[in-house]
């Protein structure tokens, strides 16, 4: 089952981590504006990275990612093979059509893996 571009499309132009564009930190203040973590199922940082472009599999954007994906063929080897999913916190803010598919709590990969222990590392490290 195919969600419709035009449901992927408005949940992109809803965030401004999804517009490239979008200029999201100063790199006057800061030297890396781009941190991503890759966590554990018990949300123990495994591997930290300064990211150029929005990469996951468990993400608040995670649908633009997977619409990047197949609109460009990247990674067609693997496309089918990589379950991605919104944060539980984040998904509520998506289009219900969106919920339905990239909700983790509707797929069994997941678990009860809300999504969020990258923002409970980010606080912490606050």
């Amino acid at each position: 089952m195919n969600i419709p571009n035009s449901i992927l499309d408005t949940c992109g132009h809803s965030f401004i981590a999804a517009d490239s564009d979008h200029i999201k930190a100063s790199t006057q203040c800061f030297d890396d504006t781009g941190l991503m973590a890759m966590l554990c199922q018990h949300d123990i940082p495994i591997y930290i990275a300064n990211m150029h472009t929005a990469v996951g599999l468990l993400y608040d954007i995670a649908c633009q990612i997977h619409c990047s994906l197949l609109k460009w063929n990247i990674m067609p080897e693997w496309t089918g093979q990589i379950e991605f999913g919104v944060s539980v916190f984040h998904a509520y803010s998506h289009q219900w059509t969106c919920q339905l598919w990239y909700h983790p709590q509707k797929s069994e990969k997941w678990g009860l893996s809300d999504g969020e222990g990258c923002e409970r590392f980010w606080s912490e490290l606050r």
